[in-house]
């Protein structure tokens, strides 16, 4: 797999991290240009917004390759299908949505009203289980790269039985074997 890292640095927005971050306006034609594969939608959620993480979490995997599909799945499709090796997260974040601090969370309020996320996940389909660089493993098929909140809150929802759509849109990564 042709690693990303590098890629990855050359687009840092300028003062990541600080008061004085590039906008995203400034920062996407540069982000288009080397990835236009990818849609815009995804770039503001993951790349910009999450930098670093991105980074340091997924700089191995091979960008340049990457194929984005929005699709629609069931509430049974998501819980049961896409894998993260990051669970105890989603199961922390979603233990803490019962919580009044987190109930005036803008997100949290926003998925009990429309029983849905604002985004789309983001999600990698792979053939086979993927070894990471942490010594984890991504688990085949599907596994959560963002959307780890979003996730839990979902959970968390269909749990306490509360007003959830069954459908709910997802961005699918495709990545070829190399």
């Amino acid at each position: 797999m042709i690693r990303s890292d590098r890629l990855l640095y050359e687009l840092e927005p300028d003062g990541f991290g600080g008061r004085h971050c590039e906008s995203w306006e400034e920062w996407l034609p540069k982000a288009s240009q080397a990835l236009p594969n990818f849609p815009e939608d995804v770039l503001k959620q993951w790349l910009f917004r999450h930098w670093k993480g991105v980074l340091c979490n997924w700089g191995w995997l091979d960008f340049q390759s990457m194929r984005f599909e929005l699709e629609s799945w069931t509430s049974e499709q998501i819980q049961s299908q896409i894998h993260t090796p990051h669970q105890d997260v989603v199961d922390k974040l979603s233990r803490r949505m019962t919580n009044p601090i987190f109930q005036r969370s803008w997100l949290v309020q926003q998925m009990q009203e429309t029983g849905t996320w604002p985004q789309a996940p983001i999600v990698l389909r792979y053939d086979r289980d993927i070894p990471m660089t942490n010594g984890k493993s991504l688990k085949a098929p599907y596994n959560l790269l963002e959307g780890h909140h979003r996730m839990a809150y979902l959970n968390k929802i269909i749990e306490q039985g509360a007003y959830h759509q069954e459908q709910h849109q997802i961005w699918i990564i495709s990545l070829p074997l190399h």
